[in-house]
């Protein structure tokens, strides 16, 4: 049977707070790292700082506009909840990126062009090292291309592969021991003119290959126009329009020009840690010659077919086929028909998801594909910071520039634990007034107010602790400074029960009976005040940046506690008082003052007719 209206059975709200703080505490100390610690923020740990040189294609200066629509999806991809810290200031044409802790490889990884295009697999070949490279010039280019979709086979000569240590990486020479003209052993080699790599490419591509050699020397640093001419000299050897079919004047089909394919490929270094030069510059209609990320094959790519503008969504998660992590793309309505359509077209053939002009994964088309995908990272998959950084980077879309990041330097804290100390302290007195406040004017009641603000503190830590491991939620100097507002916010909540149960005592019923009536009246009131409170901090979450949106998040946080402790804690605790004997005395309630003036109130108004009749 319900109980009547106003009366509540409180022993099962106080079980139900029990069961939410143990919960929250099991998930503390059974998940992360198993220390009960909130992440601090920069201004009170400090953290690590990267800047992003920003670089355009002609190596001119790059535009204001195109500069802050960068710091704009940076500062999202690194702080997309607003509420980790993180700062991200535009100093010239670089952008300084400052985040909480030591996460300086997370990032450098922001300054991601990530632009993702599907494209077909014309040619693959296996990479090889590129430590070692020969000494002479190469003898003339010979062997045929692999097989379009496939990788080649070991047992024969194909681009990427060489026969003896003397020919050039990555080109094919199955003749070489033939061609090769024997020097007798007291006439001794002439010195090479130039880098045996530059003799062996193609004319469209010697001039890239120099100014690639160059680049990847850091004693011989690339000009302004030097970048530009790199990457102009790029697209024009990795790019040519004869990698692929194309067509002539008469609008006739051209097929793929396999020997100028190898030789391309012969010339590709996929040496990890190099910075490729078409990031964010690569022309997607045209072919394009590829290294995947871990160098360890080399692709010849159609034109894109898909643009990852067309991606709604990504996420990251495990592989239920394997050990590794993958990414699950979702598209947009016509980026979703153009993926089913061409795979059903193409199976049997491999499509290469190519991130950044690098390919992530280039797996072979089992079946027709409707609806979502998935990006998965090759033999063993991706790691799980792989592919969290991934789907991020998909997710919250391409920059306008490309960015060369410099080396992860740490700075201290701009605040230090001195500041968190004098934030704790300012918070502790004014706990301290409240508390005494509460003590000397509500008595019992203000027992209860003060018991009900500790479990929320228990509670709100706990809260914290695990936003800081889901979100990346880290406690700052405007963090601690919306706590401490919230203090004043769950006090109101308690002054507005009380106040309405004294009025209750005051029409002269009795503590047990007043308590029901209060609470009707009052919990419209506390709902209200908290709803404006709640709406307030919503807005200026929504409309503030930095700093000022933490403080919005922990007084929007604390607001919500503050009716869970409130509905789950306090009034339950009233109830229980009102109900013993012992508790409910009026020395002790704190509501003898008010009994006493609604007695002489009552006796007042009887002894007034009384008098009016005697006379």
């Amino acid at each position: 049977m319900a109980p009547p209206v106003g009366q509540i059975r409180p022993g099962r709200y106080l079980a139900l707070f029990v069961a939410v703080v143990a919960v929250l505490y099991a998930l503390v100390f059974a998940t992360g790292d198993h220390q009960a610690k909130p992440k601090l923020g920069i201004d009170l740990q400090g953290g690590t700082r990267v800047s992003l040189t920003a670089r355009t294609e002609s190596g001119a200066p790059p535009s204001k506009e195109s500069l802050d629509l960068s710091r704009e999806l940076i500062e999202t991809r690194v702080n997309s909840t607003g509420v980790s810290g993180a700062e991200v200031v535009l100093d010239g044409d670089t952008l300084v990126i400052t985040v909480p802790g030591a996460n300086g490889d997370r990032a450098k990884d922001l300054g991601q062009t990530a632009q993702l295009r599907f494209r077909p697999v014309l040619n693959a070949a296996a990479s090889q090292p590129t430590q070692q490279r020969p000494q002479a010039p190469p003898p003339a280019t010979s062997g045929a291309a692999p097989t379009s979709g496939a990788a080649p086979s070991s047992g024969a000569p194909a681009a990427g592969q060489a026969s003896t240590p003397a020919a050039p990486q990555g080109r094919p020479a199955p003749r070489l021991a033939q061609e090769q003209p024997t020097t007798p052993p007291s006439t001794p080699a002439p010195a090479p003119t130039e880098d045996p790599r530059v003799a062996a490419a193609p004319e469209t591509c010697k001039a890239y290959v120099k100014l690639a050699a160059k680049n990847a020397n850091p004693a011989t640093p690339l000009s302004a126009e030097e970048e530009g001419n790199l990457i102009t000299e790029g697209k024009k050897c990795r790019q040519d329009p004869r990698l692929g079919e194309s067509t002539d004047a008469s609008g006739a089909t051209v097929p793929a020009d396999q020997n100028l394919q190898a030789a391309v490929v012969g010339v590709l270094d996929c040496a990890p840690g190099q910075i490729d030069p078409l990031v964010g510059n690569d022309d997607p209609k045209l072919p394009l010659v590829a290294c995947d990320q871990d160098g360890a094959e080399k692709f010849v790519l159609g034109p894109s077919f898909l643009e990852g503008t067309e991606i709604s969504n990504a996420s990251a998660g495990l592989d239920p086929q394997g050990a590794g992590y993958l990414v699950t793309v979702s598209f947009k309505p016509g980026g979703s028909d153009t993926w089913a359509k061409y795979t059903a077209s193409h199976i049997q053939q491999r499509a290469a998801f190519v991130l950044d002009t690098q390919v992530v994964s280039a797996p072979t088309i089992q079946g027709a594909i409707a609806g979502d995908t998935t990006i998965t990272g090759g033999q063993g998959g991706f790691t799980q910071s792989e592919a969290t950084r991934l789907a991020n980077v998909l997710k919250y879309g391409s920059l306008p520039l490309s960015f060369d990041p410099s080396e992860a330097e740490t700075v201290s804290a701009t605040l230090g634990l001195a500041s968190l100390e004098a934030g704790l302290i300012a918070g502790g007195i004014g706990l301290a007034l409240v508390f005494i406040y509460c003590l000397l004017y509500y008595r019992l009641l203000g027992v209860l107010t003060i018991l009900s603000l500790v479990l929320s503190a228990g509670v709100v830590y706990a809260v914290l602790v695990l936003l800081g491991r889901w979100i990346g939620f880290t406690l700052d100097l405007a963090g601690i400074a919306g706590f401490i507002i919230a203090i004043g916010i769950t006090a109101d909540s308690f002054v507005i029960f009380f106040e309405r149960l004294k009025d209750e005592v005051r029409e002269g019923r009795t503590f047990r009976s007043a308590v029901p009536r209060a609470w009707i009246r009052s919990r419209r009131t506390i709902l209200s005040a908290d709803a404006i409170s709640f709406l307030a901090s919503a807005v200026l979450y929504v409309l503030a940046v930095g700093q000022v949106k933490g403080f919005a998040f922990t007084l929007g946080m604390s607001t919500v506690l503050d009716l869970v402790v409130v509905f789950l804690v306090t009034h339950p605790l009233v109830v229980l008082a009102s109900k013993s004997k012992t508790l409910s005395n009026s020395k002790l309630s704190g509501l003898g003052s008010v009994q006493r003036t609604a007695a002489s109130a009552r006796a007042a108004r009887t002894a007034g007719p009384a008098a009016a009749k005697e006379v």
